[in-house]
């Protein structure tokens, strides 16, 4: 069985050699491995180039942002199961025979599967939650946020449903649950994927500096969904979901800006949290803001 890894990149030449590595290290060796440049300005190609498998094929792309990166790797994979790699994150070596092994052995109806993932920041490991499959499993992929270096999903899912390339934030999610409205989940319970966290990421960056830009986008997302897939969700999601899922992610981005003490960003989340939900505890958050902006109520991290 063809395993098709789809990796998109951009600016990560000191980082995409430990990603790249994991990948011949492998167990399983039956896989091409497609990596989309996606224009980056660094040594990036130069350092692909030194790489002389002919299971590793590179693709370079003016910018377009990863969603239309990683769809044109679907576009052009030849495996039966396509699974995804971003360039700062590692696969353990048995992570493609245990994807392997689960096939073989199940014999899954075309959908999505997800492995164990852990987590590497500075000198902590976590081992992150595993999806609870008896539970909605639409609300568990909302809450559980799978991330791309775990998940795993048959070609012919991919012909209807790709990335939105509009979206460079919950892109992930949002098409793991227009698939999940529409075919199986599976889950191997072991920890083959790991993500590594670090200062350049998306997820750090994230919390350093709010940008009201990536809180639109990420509001945008869910909306899109809502809006725009009702049918698909129906009687699959509580009738409230998303607009209580948005209200989370306001509440998510105010604390934070509120920490970083970035008042004018905090008092515009503030507002459009408070448009878009008014509740005591939004209301009370107003005078927090100008508490943190006084260093007063700033928790450590």
């Amino acid at each position: 069985m063809l395993i098709t890894v789809v990796l998109p990149t951009f600016n990560r030449a000191h980082l995409i050699s430990l990603c790249v590595d994991s990948l011949l290290l492998q167990t399983y060796q039956n896989w091409e491995l497609i990596i989309v440049d996606d224009g980056s300005e660094d040594e990036t190609a130069t350092v692909i180039k030194r790489y002389t498998d002919a299971r590793i094929r590179y693709i370079y792309q003016e910018n377009a942002e990863r969603s239309a990166a990683r769809n044109k790797g679907i576009a052009i994979a030849s495996g039966t199961w396509i699974c995804f790699l971003d360039s700062d994150d590692e696969y353990q070596p048995e992570h493609l025979q245990e994807l392997v092994k689960f096939i073989e052995v199940h014999k899954p109806l075309p959908g999505l599967i997800t492995t164990g993932l852990i987590t590497h920041e500075v000198q902590t490991t976590k081992h992150k939650a595993f999806l609870e499959l008896q539970k909605n499993i639409l609300e568990e992929i909302g809450s559980k946020f799978l991330i791309p270096t775990q998940v795993c999903v048959h070609r012919s899912v991919l012909e209807n449903d790709r990335f939105d390339v509009r979206y460079r934030l919950w892109e992930d999610t949002h098409l793991w649950l227009r698939i999940a409205a529409q075919h199986p989940v599976y889950q191997i319970e072991e920890y083959t994927a790991i993500q590594n966290i670090h200062e350049e990421g998306t997820v750090i960056q994230g919390m350093k500096k709010v940008r009201i830009a990536e809180m639109e986008q990420y509001i945008l997302a869910i909306q899109d969904l809502r809006d725009n897939y009702t049918t698909l969700f129906e009687g699959k999601l509580p009738p409230n979901y998303f607009n209580e899922y948005i209200d989370s992610k306001y509440r998510m981005y105010l604390y934070q800006a509120r920490q970083n003490r970035q008042l004018l960003i905090a008092i515009r989340i503030w507002f459009n949290a408070i448009n878009h939900k008014t509740s005591g505890y939004i209301l009370s958050e107003f005078p927090k803001i100008f508490l943190n902006k006084l260093n007063i109520g700033i928790h450590a991290r």
